[in-house]
C-alpha cells in the first residue's frame, strides 16, 4: 500500500467557470512506495464547488499504470480536500 503526503499550495477562484464559486486547489503531492522510496512528487489539481469535489484527471495522468491505484489515490485526494474545504 502506498502512502500519500498532501499539502495545499494554492487556491485559485475560477471567475469564468459556468458554475459560480468554483475554486481550483493546487496540491503538492508526494507518493511513497511501501519501502519508503519516492514513487511520485509533483502538483495535482482539484476543483470544488457547491456540487462536489472533482480531482482534475489531466493532472493525474501518467502517475499510475493500473486503474485501482488511480482510483484509490483519487478517492484519497477527495477525502483530503473535503476536510480542507471550510478553510479554503
Amino acid at each position: 500500500m502506498r502512502k500519500y503526503k498532501l499539502d495545499v499550495v494554492d487556491v485559485i477562484e475560477l471567475k469564468e467557470h459556468y458554475i459560480g464559486e468554483t475554486k481550483e486547489v493546487m496540491v503538492d503531492t508526494v507518493i511513497l512506495n511501501e519501502d519508503g522510496s519516492e514513487f511520485f512528487r509533483g502538483i495535482t489539481a482539484v476543483r470544488f464547488n457547491r456540487h462536489g469535489i472533482f480531482p482534475q484527471i489531466d493532472s493525474l495522468k501518467g502517475i499510475f499504470e493500473d486503474k485501482n491505484s488511480f482510483m484509490d489515490f483519487a478517492s484519497y485526494l477527495k477525502r483530503y480536500i473535503k476536510q480542507q474545504v471550510r478553510y479554503l
